[in-house]
């Protein structure tokens, strides 16, 4: 209900808790505020997932090159900043409680355990065993260099998996960390760049399969292949499924940088993110976890091309919201 300006003395201390409380009944109820809530229990449950199923791996280790606890605890320290967003989230949905304080303390443990899993996980783990592993898989056909270009461009491609991932979860931490601070978004500006960097990131993020999935096709024929060329987060079993979802995420990119640019078609935008997540979920996730020998994965695969996609459909959602707010103004 509105606080009526000429029935209420509004120099009076109870008209200006009545104004703060509707301001503050205003956040709770807000589209924006609850979308973004509703997302970053998603995303945190997702980064979670992920933690747990890289910990996982260690219920029988096996030795390697590369240190197994530095691994572990690293795992572990995803599953804790993901449960550590669950309950942030689920505490604003479920009873209201939470405030901008909370929010930025989670930031901040994210940040930090974020970046630790980044490094360990998706840079040092990988560049170590490509530097150090220079032995072709025998039921790969291809020879040492080839094998190299197809792992560096899926180091490539799980650096863009795990930002979008990760990356994104934080981001939309922030959005809600705003919504409590300030009651609305935070300005079409802010919005574009936003948009921007998430359709740059599936952009590349679809180039790099292409050309990881267009190497092995080119030299191991077509599919399937059994057993599958698992280069993580790229699990070939037909690499023209592998070419074609990366086809449509660099379209999809492309499309995203565009309406960022424009400043329209939202909404086709929106839904041609969302055809390219389905058509994922066809080509790279189902294929991959069931004919190529990976039920477990397709939770992970999912959320995976969920986020990778996601971020830049709920972007864009975003920045045609702040435009509308500012025309409003």
């Amino acid at each position: 209900m509105a606080v009526d300006a000429e029935k209420v003395d509004l120099s009076s201390t109870d008209a200006e808790l009545d104004v703060e409380d509707q301001k503050e009944s205003n956040k709770w109820v807000s589209r924006g505020f609850l979308t973004a809530v509703g997302l970053f229990i998603l995303w945190s449950y997702l980064v979670m997932n992920e933690g747990a199923m890289r910990a996982f791996r260690f219920s029988d280790p096996q030795p390697g090159p590369f240190s197994q606890s530095l691994l572990l605890v690293s795992a572990c320290g995803e599953i804790l900043f993901g449960l550590a967003g669950v309950l942030v989230g689920g505490a604003l949905i479920l009873v209201k409680a939470g405030n901008k304080m909370i929010t930025t303390a989670w930031m901040a443990l994210a940040f930090v355990l974020g970046w630790f899993v980044f490094v360990v996980w998706v840079l040092a783990a990988p560049i170590n065993d490509l530097v150090n592993d220079r032995q072709v898989p025998a039921a790969y056909s291809l020879t040492l260099p080839q094998y190299d270009c197809v792992r560096v461009f899926a180091l490539l491609a799980g650096l863009s998996w795990c930002f979008a991932l990760q990356g994104g979860q934080f981001m939309i931490g922030n959005v809600v960390r705003t919504h409590q601070a300030d009651g609305k978004s935070q300005g079409s500006a802010y919005s574009k760049k936003r948009l921007l960097l998430w359709s740059i990131n599936l952009t590349l993020g679809g180039l790099y399969f292409i050309i990881g999935g267009s190497v092995v096709r080119a030299y191991m024929g077509p599919g399937p292949y059994d057993p599958p060329v698992v280069e993580e987060p790229m699990l070939i079993v037909y690499p023209e499924l592998t070419i074609t979802a990366g086809v449509f995420h660099l379209l999809a990119g492309v499309f995203g940088c565009v309406v960022g640019l424009t400043r329209k078609w939202f909404t086709p935008c929106i839904a041609m993110v969302a055809f390219t997540w389905v058509l994922s979920l066809a080509t790279i996730v189902w294929p991959q976890s069931y004919l190529g020998g990976f039920p477990g994965g397709t939770t992970l695969l999912a959320g995976l091309t969920l986020t990778l996609c996601g971020n830049v459909a709920y972007s864009c959602s975003e920045f045609a919201q702040a435009i509308q707010e500012e025309k409003e103004e």
